[in-house]
């Protein structure tokens, strides 16, 4: 879809519909910004609340008086039960006009997937401090396949072609088959894959700073390779202020690397 196409409001209610019935487990509460409209809730096996909520577990019929109200009130429902927040795309705007909720919500919990046409969702599960582990081996070979492929259909339908990706990786050679071009990440001067032990946070933090000023937007983190960013916090602490493009538990996460130049709109 190109950034001119905008997509009617039925067709926005469809998407989202859509993506909760598909991403969220079965039997999930889903608090959804709707302003009252039932459509927006209505989900095949799934719970549907209205947010704002009242007591009566009806559209409250206002919008929050301000953004720390709403932070509030998404821990009161997640604390009753409420396992994922759905903002449609006719409500982003309340992203930068409730900048607490904002940063509550990327600095909190985990974006699923985010098509601004769409929706973005969250999952309520506040993400859990990473303590220093074993870092395990990615998968090589066949069973690494059903990983490359979808993250070559993910990417290919979230950037243009010509977008260089970088992959964080252990050195295999098959994860960079995408179908665009892609580099390992950390990579030495000529390219090819360094060791994390090769690099500290920091040394991994400033390449990304240097590969950014150069032109290059994303860092592809597969699923087998999250646990890498253990070993890293600085790395962790940089990424967390990146937006976060798309999330699959498990296939990838795909990060905008953070930069003084503007952030343009996903293309879907």
């Amino acid at each position: 879809m190109t950034p001119s196409t905008q997509l009617t409001y039925e067709e926005v209610s469809h998407r989202t519909r859509e993506l909760v019935e598909e991403l969220t487990p079965i039997g999930a509460t889903v608090v959804v910004v709707s302003k009252g409209d039932d459509a927006l809730v209505r989900f095949d096996g799934r719970s549907g609340w209205h947010f704002p909520r009242a007591a009566s577990g009806q559209y409250a019929g206002y919008h929050p008086s301000d953004g720390a109200w709403a932070v509030e009130h998404v821990e009161e429902l997640r604390s009753a039960g409420g396992a994922y927040f759905v903002l449609p795309a006719t409500y982003l705007w309340w992203l930068e006009h409730y900048p607490e909720l904002d940063r509550h919500l990327r600095t909190r919990y985990e974006l699923v997937v985010r098509e601004d046409d769409a929706c973005r969702i969250y999952r309520l599960l506040e993400m859990p401090a990473m303590p220093p582990r074993a870092v395990p081996t990615l998968l090589q070979g066949p069973r690494q396949e059903p990983i490359v492929h979808a993250m070559r259909a993910l990417i290919s339908n979230l950037l243009p072609d010509d977008e260089v990706v970088l992959v964080a990786s252990d050195g295999d050679d098959a994860l960079l088959d995408l179908g665009r071009s892609a580099w390992h990440f950390p990579h030495d001067a000529s390219g090819g894959h360094a060791p994390l032990g090769s690099h500290d946070g920091k040394d991994m933090v400033s390449q990304l700073r240097t590969l950014r000023r150069e032109g290059i937007r994303y860092l592809l983190v597969p699923s087998s390779g999250f646990s890498n960013l253990t070993r890293c916090p600085e790395l962790g602490a940089y990424l967390s202020g990146c937006r976060t493009i798309a999330f699959r538990s498990r296939v990838c996460t795909l990060f905008e690397l953070a930069g003084r130049e503007p952030l343009r709109a996903r293309v879907a």
